[in-house]
């Protein structure tokens, strides 16, 4: 496993920003799983509206360990 020795903390600043819907959806799933089975906090930021409504949906059953932070100019 990769992120074995990796820090716990990992910040993404749209990354699925020029990705086709599947492998978003791919990339997204992945961030799911490592936080599911490991001990690392992510960060995702994203000024997609239909991006962070599919990470939202993705990460709400982390309940309480699952925030939302909008940002307006």
């Amino acid at each position: 496993e990769k992120l074995k020795n990796a820090p716990p903390l990992i910040i993404f600043d749209d990354p699925v920003a020029h990705v086709d819907d599947l492998n978003m959806l791919a990339f997204i799933d992945y961030l799911r799983e490592i936080a599911i089975t490991g001990t690392r906090q992510i960060f995702f930021a994203s000024a997609n509206d239909k991006v962070a409504a599919i990470f939202k949906q993705k990460f709400v059953a982390f309940g309480d360990d699952f925030r939302t932070i909008s940002l307006t100019r």
